[in-house]
């Protein structure tokens, strides 16, 4: 997919926008970008391999500079590319409604994509190589393709367990379910034992669509399902009282998420790099 040149430009950030804002819903945190980053790196064809090596030298994809780039340099623009907005109550991802002038991490991804594929500027191919490896974590994190009517849970207010002050429910799950499955474990820890569980069948299954509207239907569903088991919906008022134990309880929700976002970004940066 070409891409034009305006629309190209969208994928770099000037050097001089604004760092991110306290209290900005990141999907997955550090922990879960890089081992999302870790996991792919390792599955790594030789093009796409030596793709990543053209542009990152001696770096890694799971390097903060890369996994964690675009959480750095948002601005007004970007700030919409990490999440779309499906509602609940629809069948599916609709552009038209859900991606409006294609600021969603739908269209930025395959925007990247392209930009990746098509050569050139090592510079930009580099942010959209950032871009890509970013939002593939994004889009598989549950509440970044919710209803979008409390801002991806960043505007529904938790309670975990006994705890005094509140959080949201957004960092809940951009933080303490991941710390959960962590276990104290780093990311490369972590990465390798998620990677190991993981059978060439799974993964066959997962990579066989590479397109990131499936993905962000198929976080929709979770995200679904994560207000349906708590009993809520996306409008609820006052403060939600999750159980002490709803961190551990997302344990197996929140590997698939990540296992099936690095063998995602593997098998999408293999297409990219074989269709150079």
């Amino acid at each position: 997919m070409a891409c034009a040149r305006a629309t190209c430009a969208q994928i770099i950030v000037a050097a001089a926008v604004s760092l991110v804002a306290p209290g900005t819903a990141q999907a997955w945190g550090r922990v879960g970008h890089e081992v999302v980053a870790a996991i792919a790196e390792e599955r790594l064809r030789p093009e796409a391999r030596a793709l990543v090596q053209e542009l990152l030298g001696e770096g890694r994809l799971s390097d903060p500079e890369i996994a964690l780039w675009a959480d750095q340099h948002r601005d007004e623009t970007t700030r919409p590319w990490h999440y779309v907005n499906i509602p609940f109550g629809a069948s599916g991802y609709d552009p038209e409604r859900d991606c409006r002038r294609g600021a969603c991490a739908v269209a930025v991804i395959e925007r990247a994509a392209a930009r990746l594929a098509a050569g050139g500027d090592r510079r930009e191919r580099l942010d959209a190589l950032r871009w890509l490896v970013h939002l593939v974590g994004d889009l598989h994190q549950p509440l970044h393709a919710g209803d979008g009517w409390d801002h991806g849970g960043s505007r529904l207010r938790a309670r975990l367990g006994n705890r005094r002050e509140p959080t949201n429910l957004h960092h809940v799950w951009d933080t303490e379910v991941v710390q959960a499955l962590a276990g104290g474990r780093e990311p490369p820890a972590l990465a390798r034992a998620l990677a190991a569980a993981v059978d060439a069948k799974e993964a066959g299954s997962w990579a066989a669509d590479l397109r990131p509207a499936a993905w962000a239907e198929a976080s929709s569903q979770e995200a679904r399902a994560v207000y349906g088991e708590l009993g809520i919906t996306p409008r609820e008022q006052g403060i939600v009282a999750l159980p002490k134990d709803y961190p551990g309880a997302q344990r197996r929700r929140v590997a698939l998420a990540l296992s099936q976002a690095g063998v995602r970004l593997a098998a999408l940066l293999d297409r990219v790099a074989g269709s150079r």
